[in-house]
């Protein structure tokens, strides 16, 4: 009787080690991953978008209220006036 408490309390300190193993060190280490992989694709997506916007001169984005044209921004040349 009393090996078979040690065994279950052994047990029970067992899980809860391995709980607080992965909630100090393994689930922050994958959360970081995940969170690295989602910055990589953002950047990729974003840099595809340009470059279709510097090939093609603009690029459609369907959104859930209509199209969104993106085109590149030209800064208007400042005229010199002699006033």
């Amino acid at each position: 009787m009393r090996d078979k408490k040690f065994a279950i309390m052994l047990g029970i300190i067992v899980l809860l080690s391995l709980a607080l193993l992965y909630l100090l060190l393994i689930g922050p280490s994958i959360q970081g991953y995940v969170v690295n992989r989602q910055i990589e694709a953002q950047d990729l997506v974003i840099s595809v978008i340009v470059q279709t916007v510097n090939q093609q001169g603009y690029v459609v984005l369907n959104t859930e209220q209509g199209q969104m044209i993106l085109v590149p921004y030209q800064e208007p040349q400042q005229q010199m006036g002699f006033d």
